[in-house]
């Protein structure tokens, strides 16, 4: 048996709760993500609108509270004027940015039915890459502005009303990848972005901005990008945009880690944390040499984490070859293990341990390419381990944050030295008196789990909800969609301020008490 430990005082509790837009999503034209995912009318389930309501449902559940679109890298060559207005005359376009054929079936209006369906909100990306200043004000214009100029009232023409009031936008994206059309220097898309902002905000004075921060540990320009974008923005933005991929190749040095080893993989989780602080002390330079008073944010646009591919088979899904300029092609992305699932647990514990300066993360994608949800075009939807892991952490994240000390077990790895058996996070929710420790057993024992929490009175045990599998490889499916589902049990022992239960081995655990 491992042994696992948390000491909690409520007199250590932050002053400011979770910001809610850290339980969001992105969903980009990629694949069949839209078409032939979310959107597909000869699917049986499909509602008037073309939208499967399989998928709705599946996703209402997660009370998203954002959802980033329409990219990611299709925003690159994206024009958003394609997707307004009567379907009969908008243009089919070539994506550049995936080489597939975009109908524009589904553009800004169809896609804001989709939205409100699952009872989500917008958060708008623009064009940074290939589009300037202008054409970002202009789109702010037809979705913000009520009436009485030419974008608001084409809006009205077009059957919209009301204006979307879209309050959150990105200003472009991955613009320092060499991978991205219209890839630029720091210093330009800094300039550019801050002339982009000048002008969306001249439109609407109430809208929060993300400006592009670096793609990703791997380029040479990691982190000097982040200092000279924000030397040029600083004033003008209120987020600096991170993406993540845990386990992708191309990001993680291969030559760094054992990806076969879970000790090491599951470690990984400590070089996305790694990531924030390095973004994070990049803000701060650049906030101390502008003498500033303000503090820079950090958005996760885009997080997931990459399975572990098989020895035999080393395809995984960024790398997988299509044929160009389909609509919609599929992507037949198996579903994600355990493993991968405990890492992506670990990688929302460290989101919220970091949620005093993230404010936006987005889960990266929401259906389908190793998503939340997954369907092909005409079987029905199941979900991944995944899944429940957000659903969760949207449950019972969305409270303040109390700081605490963790002890356990601890075992050698290959590559990061030693590490400790268990990760996790303490929230507290106020208003109905309730702790919830959302927490992972690392270690492939049994652990001996305990927690001695100060000043929260007598904690009653609610319940322990537990995702774990007799394998590490185990995976949900079409044919066994269950493999990976929590259970509930009622093994918390309580005395006074004492917490005692016990981990599965490799598991992902929520305890919650009611003070």
């Amino acid at each position: 048996m491992s042994e696992g430990h948390i000491d909690v005082d409520l007199c250590y509790l932050r002053k400011n709760p979770v910001d809610e837009r850290i339980f969001s999503a992105f969903v980009e034209h990629l694949g069949n993500v839209i078409y032939n995912g979310i959107y597909n009318p000869s699917q049986v389930t499909s509602n008037e609108d073309g939208f499967r309501t399989d998928v709705i449902d599946l996703v209402k559940e997660l009370n998203i509270s954002r959802i980033r679109y329409p990219g990611g890298n299709f925003a690159c060559s994206y024009n958003w004027e394609d997707t307004v207005g009567p379907l009969a005359e908008r243009p089919v376009r070539s994506d550049l940015a995936w080489t597939q054929t975009e109908p524009n079936i589904v553009g800004l209006a169809e896609f804001e039915k989709w939205v409100n369906a699952i009872g989500s909100k917008l958060l708008l990306t623009v064009n940074a890459s290939t589009r300037g200043a202008m054409d970002a004000a202009n789109e702010v214009e037809y979705c913000n502005r009520e009436k009485g100029t030419w974008y608001s009232d084409l809006r009205r023409r077009h059957g919209h009303a009301n204006p979307y009031d879209i309050k959150d936008w990105c200003i472009g994206n991955e613009v320092d990848g060499p991978w991205n059309i219209g890839m630029k220097k720091a210093d330009i898309y800094g300039w550019d972005a801050k002339e982009i902002a000048k002008a969306m905000r001249r439109i609407d004075p109430n809208i929060q901005l993300v400006a592009v921060g670096s793609s990703g540990t791997q380029l040479d320009t990691y982190l000097t990008w982040d200092r000279t974008v924000l030397e040029n923005v600083y004033n003008y933005v209120d987020m600096l945009s991170l993406h993540r991929y845990l386990g992708m190749d191309g990001i993680e040095d291969p030559t760094t880690y054992d990806k076969y080893d879970p000790r090491d993989y599951l470690e990984l989780s400590a070089r996305f944390e790694r990531n924030i602080k390095d973004v994070i002390a990049a803000c701060d330079y650049v906030k101390g040499v502008q003498h500033s008073n303000k503090t820079m944010y950090i958005s996760i646009d885009e997080y997931n984490t990459v399975d572990v591919p098989s020895v035999n088979n080393e395809t995984s899904r960024q790398n997988e070859i299509r044929e160009p300029w389909q609509i919609g092609p599929a992507s037949h992305t198996p579903g994600m293990s355990l493993e991968a699932t405990l890492l992506y647990g670990l990688a929302m514990i460290t989101i919220l341990r970091h949620s005093d300066r993230v404010h936006i993360a987005c889960q990266s994608i929401l259906v389908n390419g190793g998503g939340l949800v997954m369907c092909e075009q005409n079987d029905d939807a199941w979900v991944n381990g995944t899944y429940y892991i957000f659903k969760d952490c949207s449950r019972y994240g969305r409270g303040k944050i109390v700081d605490q000390k963790s002890y356990a077990t601890e075992y050698p790895t290959k590559s990061f030295g030693t590490a400790c058996g268990i990760d996790s996070v303490c929230v507290w929710h106020e208003s109905e008196r309730e702790l919830d420790v959302l927490a992972v057993n690392k270690t492939a024992e049994r652990m001996n789990f305990s927690l001695n929490a100060v000043n929260f009175h007598d904690l009653k045990p609610i319940n322990h909800l537990v995702l774990t599998a007799p394998k590490l490889t185990s995976r949900n499916s079409l044919e066994c969609p269950d493999t990976l589902k929590p259970v509930t049990i009622h093994d918390i022992a309580c005395t006074g301020s004492a917490i005692k239960c016990e981990f599965a081995p490799y598991s992902w655990n929520v305890l919650r008490l009611q003070a």
